[in-house]
């Protein structure tokens, strides 16, 4: 990875931490309250002279996108749980937290999917949490274990995803 990309990398996960404090300190949690959060971050970046006005806009919209994949990801797993999960498999206790996650955030899953729904492709150059793409043109996996750019496909050079994981 180059100094470049490293540092911006390292923007990005400080980006998300900054909005996570600013939505950890809300009164609601909402998704109202998660875009006060991004939008506090991006202010307090471009005001310590981090980022630059677009680029704080950028990493905003793509803060927004990898939640709202994490989202899609959470109502999966909640899903199979509400199908799948038994006593004999799972503690009362877990069943009871996940049931509860489930309720209280398949609202807040919803909104933040509708919210982002128009920024689920992924392009190159573009900055991405960890998790799995698959190419748009030739289903190539690729693999991210922390934040980072996302690069040109590398079996068929193209330069669209989607997060699969």
């Amino acid at each position: 990875m180059s100094d470049s990309d490293k540092k911006w990398t390292e923007t990005y996960e400080r980006f998300a931490e900054k909005t996570r404090s600013f939505f950890e300190a809300s009164r609601d949690k909402t998704v109202h309250s998660l875009e006060e959060a991004m939008e506090g971050a991006r202010e307090a970046f471009e005001k310590a002279g981090d980022l630059t006005q677009e680029e704080s806009r950028q990493f905003r919209d793509y803060l927004k996108r990898d939640l709202n994949e994490t989202g899609k990801d959470f109502d999966r797993w909640s899903q199979w749980v509400r199908e799948h999960a038994t006593t004999s498999r799972v503690s009362a206790g877990f069943l009871e937290l996940a049931s509860h996650f489930a309720r209280g955030g398949q609202e807040l899953m919803e909104k933040l999917s509708t919210w982002a729904n128009s920024t689920g492709v992924y392009h190159t150059g573009e900055m991405a949490a960890p998790g799995v793409f698959h190419c748009r043109n030739c289903d190539e996996e690729i693999h991210f274990k922390s934040a980072g750019h996302i690069p040109p496909c590398p079996k068929c050079h193209k330069t669209e995803y989607r997060r699969v994981g």
